[in-house]
């Protein structure tokens, strides 16, 4: 996005603000990438060729306050939370980390290991063997019948909500000294922060993750979606809850839409307790675009991760509420989808429902199942993965989808349309709309926005075998032509009533 259209939805933006149903706290994505909480739309240690991915995680705290955050993982099948702490950033900190195997298996968890000094409860020890990830909430009493085994915590998605400024002696207690460590982590383990030490959150977190694999020569990373104004009170909780999470943001939330009539700023009110639609309403897509590449010159492979952050509020009752369709079962909560590509020269096709496969059991055809679906594009060439396992990200939590063979690259359009995504969407009690372009605004009332939550990106490999270098000692050398990029997705929205 280049600066004069940043700029431009960033007034966009402040102008819905401003006309808030009673409200001047709306939850919204910052284009310029700085909030309140941080959604990474996917991790994986996975293998790809045989070789493991490992994903580095970033945290910014662009602000002079001290801050706690509540840092999530969620594995990719139904988002079961499979670790949580909650971490303190001193002023201007940065926290780092990286989620890797904890064995040599493809059987055992993830595991998340940091050198960063910035104080963590429960601790987790700088430079030490790390933390693994756990399957506590998908066995015994709240097994969902997709499986128990710690591979589940392979891939998936990161949560990073701030509940709030650090005050007082912890903050003291939390800020790096001159040798940049912390004067005193343990303040940061006592029970009871939340009503002595903890005030109303003011956002400026940034957050970015890179997915790497050193064997295959693989290194691509983006920046985590940054969704401001996420709430106006602290709130702070301790560790072993789940109740600071995407639903913990104020009901009322701000999307902007482009047409050909001008910009449009929607600002929409939910009912109490339904903040989980009002981060829904900021992501609502009723389609997903972006490229491909499956070049035989160049050995290409493309995935698409597929994300829906708030999925799990939806789908876990005994039948789905909308925006989804189907509520969650051992093979997931599938929805339908179409997919039309298209090659460079303006060619395009729609895959048939034959084109996808597996099919889960009871599911159409063509479907997205999973909280982290990995949509594997191919087209039967021999350097294409087959099975049911994805090509760049080695991604078990796929969904193959097979495109004319005489289509080697281009671009594609995924469209959401299950029952409820196409008709009910996610509907607010209220909301206000203005044309920013003409001054033209829509009579207050309930707004409809139709799709689907989806986050996500494209990654595409190459490989070009060895080729000939020059290394860093200025000699001739052999190197391995082979790497990896990464682009985030483009959507089209549908939110009615229209000024």
């Amino acid at each position: 996005m280049n600066t004069v259209k940043r700029k431009a939805l960033s007034c966009a933006i402040l102008g819905g603000l401003g006309a808030a149903a009673g409200s001047a706290h709306a939850v919204y994505q910052d284009p310029n990438g700085l909030g309140q909480a941080l959604i990474f739309p996917y991790y994986t240690v996975q293998s790809s060729s045989g070789n493991p991915f490992n994903t580095y995680l970033s945290i910014v705290n662009t602000t002079s306050q001290g801050k706690a955050v509540k840092v999530r993982f969620r594995e990719g099948k139904n988002s079961s939370e499979v670790l949580d702490f909650n971490l303190f950033l001193s002023p201007n900190d940065v926290w780092t980390a990286a989620v890797v195997p904890a064995d040599t298996t493809t059987t055992g968890p993830a595991r998340i290991v940091t050198g960063d000094n910035s104080c963590t409860s429960p601790q987790i020890v700088p430079g030490g063997t790390g933390v693994d990830f756990r399957n506590y909430a998908y066995v015994g009493a709240q097994a969902d019948n997709a499986g128990t085994g710690l591979d589940r915590t392979r891939e998936g998605y990161v949560e990073m909500i701030e509940m709030g400024t650090v005050t007082g002696a912890l903050l003291t207690a939390i800020t790096h000294n001159s040798a940049g460590v912390p004067a005193n982590c343990a303040a940061a383990r006592v029970t009871g922060l939340g009503a002595t030490s903890i005030a109303a959150p003011t956002g400026g977190l940034a957050g970015s993750y890179t997915l790497i694999n050193v064997a295959n020569g693989a290194d691509a990373g983006g920046n985590a979606i940054a969704l401001a104004n996420f709430s106006a009170g602290a709130i702070y909780t301790e560790v072993g809850t789940e109740t600071t999470n995407l639903g913990s943001a104020d009901p009322v939330a701000v999307a902007v839409t482009n047409s050909p009539t001008g910009t449009v700023v929607y600002t929409s009110t939910f009912g109490a307790g339904r903040g989980f639609d009002a981060v829904s309403a900021t992501m609502q897509h009723i389609s997903v675009i972006n490229e491909y590449a499956l070049d035989t010159v160049t050995r290409s492979n493309t995935d698409w991760v597929m994300t829906f952050p708030t999925k799990r509020f939806y789908v876990t009752t005994a039948a789905a509420a909308t925006p989804f369709t189907n509520k969650f079962t051992s093979s997931g909560a599938c929805e339908a989808i179409t997919f039309n590509f298209f090659n460079r020269e303006e060619a395009g096709q729609q895959a048939n429902p034959g084109d996808f496969s597996p099919t889960p059991p009871g599911a159409s055809p063509d479907s997205l199942c999973w909280e982290s679906t990995v949509l594997s594009i191919r087209n039967g060439a021999s350097h294409n993965p087959t099975g049911t396992t994805s090509g760049p990200l080695g991604s078990l939590n796929t969904t193959p989808v097979n495109v004319t063979a005489g289509f080697q690259n281009g671009w594609a359009r995924i469209n959401f349309v299950g029952t409820n995504a196409v008709t009910t969407g996610v509907t607010s009690t209220t909301g206000t709309s203005t044309n920013v372009n003409t001054g033209i605004a829509a009579a207050a009332g309930p707004q409809v926005y139709r799709g689907l939550p989806v986050v996500g990106f494209m990654i595409r490999t190459l490989f070009n075998g060895t080729l000939s270098c020059t290394n860093s000692a200025g000699t001739a050398a052999s190197c391995q032509g082979s790497y990896g990029s990464l682009f985030d997705h483009r959507f089209a929205q549908s939110i009615t009533p229209s000024p």
